[in-house]
């Protein structure tokens, strides 16, 4: 049966938000998608946008341009043109709460899609059998916590060219935790492996109101054998199957204070 085609509507995505994990890997193009749809609230975007949501991205879709074609759209007419670029704004939060929020800006419009990285939350933190570090973070003026601040953790395995590099987010009430999922076992003869740790805070953030990860700046972390000694970063010990709970030295806590 030989079917007609009266007419074909060419719609095209105007863009696509790819939603990362930066916990699983230091480079984006190697991070995997959040494996489940987020909640967007965009704070500026053009009046005709459209989204789909699905797993880990965001469709983007702009009012058509382009007349409906009569019979059978032609290749040429399939072929996607660029629209005129548009700023987007906007806070994502995960409903099921295994993620940070945050905020987000953005030019959109030309196809080729945005990596944006979220951080899993205490609780959305795969900790297995390998091990993981744990800290509630706290400025040192006024011990109040230090929310959404990023943590880099730096594993030296001996014998081994580049070291393994850990990320992780405290949530709104400074609660940190970063698993170290690929760190081997020691070898003979060794009883732990040489880390540091460092973080990127800022000082006007606040628990109710996320944050745009990039906005954060470098901070100093107190010694965990030193009251009062400060730097960036400090030293640690990783023993592999360990739950490293980080303190500073006679805290329950590890201060944080800005450089």
């Amino acid at each position: 049966m030989k079917i007609q085609v009266l007419e074909t509507n060419v719609l095209h995505a105007s863009d696509v938000i790819y939603w990362l994990d930066g916990s699983t890997h230091t480079d984006t193009t190697q991070m995997h998608r959040v494996a489940h749809s987020l909640s967007i609230e965009f704070s500026t975007y053009p009046k005709d946008l459209k989204v789909i949501q699905s797993a880990g991205k965001t469709g983007l879709l702009r009012k058509p341009t382009q007349d409906i074609v009569d019979g059978r759209a032609t290749e040429a007419q399939r072929t996607f043109v660029a629209g005129s670029p548009y700023a987007l704004e906007g806070q994502v939060t995960d409903p099921k709460g295994f993620y940070n929020a945050r905020t987000f800006s953005l030019t959109a419009g030309a196809a080729d899609g945005h990596g944006i990285v979220l951080y899993p939350t205490p609780i959305g933190s795969r900790v297995n059998k390998t091990g993981a570090l744990f800290a509630s973070l706290r400025w040192s003026g006024d011990g109040s916590p230090v929310p959404w601040a990023i943590a880099t953790l730096t594993i030296t395995i001996p014998g081994v060219p580049q070291p393994q590099i850990y990320k992780g987010q405290a949530d709104y009430r400074g609660e940190l935790v970063i698993p170290w999922p690929k760190v081997p076992p020691l070898s003979a003869g060794q009883d732990h492996y040489d880390a540091t740790l460092a973080v990127t805070a800022l000082q006007s953030a606040t628990e109710d109101t996320p944050i745009d990860p990039s906005t954060l700046i470098a901070a100093e972390l107190e010694s965990t054998t030193s009251e009062n000694s400060f730097s960036d970063p400090i030293g640690l010990q990783v023993v592999p199957g360990e739950m490293l709970i980080v303190r500073s030295a006679s805290k329950d806590h590890l201060t944080v204070q800005p450089s």
